[in-house]
């Protein structure tokens, strides 16, 4: 018997069916790396809505930025990719 290892690679899609619940058992699993980030699609009504409405709410509050920090909006959008990143890699937010 040889004890030359045999390997395969995964391919799947960040928010897909294999993003939770994948299980590799005996630690097989050494590495993942994610080609890409999972931007929701901007041009979305209801992303945009929620965008919008985050533009609002900051504003009522009266929250200042200072110049060249980023919106509600903008944020809301970047913590949104972020969030699936870390549920794809196992980390709780």
């Amino acid at each position: 018997m040889s004890d030359k290892r045999t390997g395969a690679i995964l391919f799947a899609v960040v928010g897909g069916k294999l993003s939770e619940g994948l299980n590799f058992s005996d630690e097989l699993a050494r590495a993942v790396v994610i080609v890409g980030l999972p931007f929701a699609n901007k041009n979305s009504p209801e992303l945009q809505e929620r965008m919008r409405y985050a533009n609002e709410v900051e504003k009522k509050l009266g929250n200042k930025r200072h110049p060249g920090a980023k919106d509600a909006a903008s944020e809301l959008y970047e913590n949104m990719c972020m969030s699936a990143v870390n549920q794809s890699i196992g980390e709780t937010v």
